[in-house]
C-alpha cells in the first residue's frame, strides 16, 4: 500500500462540506467552497458497504481552481475511509483519465472507468439527493 503524500500548497480559503447519504448506497457529496462562499467544485460518489464497492459519479473543479490539489484532496476525503473497497468511476474525459491514473499511482487503488458497480449503486438511489450546490 502506498503512503499518502502531503497535499500541495493550495488556497487556504477553500473548505470541504460533506453531505452524507440519507439511504444505503445513496449519493454523498463533498462540495468545495471558496472564501467568498462560492462553490468551486464537488465530488459526487456512492459507497455500498455490503458489497464493499464504491462509485464516483462526478468530480468537478472550476477552471481557475484546477491544478491546486483540490480534486486530489476531495478524492482522498471520499476514499480514505473505504480504501479497501472496489472503486469505479463514470466514463472519463481525457483529463479525467490523467487525474485517475495519477490517483491510482498515488493510492495504489484502481479507479475502473465506466465499470458496472454493485446492484445497490447501479440502481437509482431512492430518496437520495446530493447536498450542496453543484456546478
Amino acid at each position: 500500500m502506498k503512503l499518502r503524500r502531503p497535499p500541495p500548497p493550495g488556497p487556504q480559503a477553500v473548505t470541504y462540506r460533506c453531505a452524507p447519504a440519507t439511504v444505503a448506497a445513496g449519493r454523498q457529496v463533498i462540495t468545495l467552497i471558496d472564501g467568498r462562499d462560492h462553490v468551486v467544485g464537488h465530488l459526487d460518489y456512492q459507497v455500498c458497504h455490503p458489497c464493499r464497492a464504491a462509485h464516483i459519479n462526478t468530480i468537478t473543479i472550476a477552471g481557475p481552481w484546477q491544478g491546486l490539489g483540490l480534486g486530489r484532496e476531495a478524492l482522498h476525503r471520499a476514499t480514505d475511509p473505504w480504501s479497501a473497497y472496489a472503486w469505479t468511476t463514470s466514463r472519463q474525459s481525457a483529463d479525467g483519465r490523467k487525474f485517475f491514473a495519477a490517483m491510482a499511482d498515488e493510492t495504489g487503488m484502481e479507479f475502473v472507468p465506466g465499470a458496472v458497480g454493485c446492484p445497490h449503486i447501479t440502481a437509482p438511489p431512492r430518496g437520495s439527493t446530493p447536498g450542496g450546490a453543484l456546478l
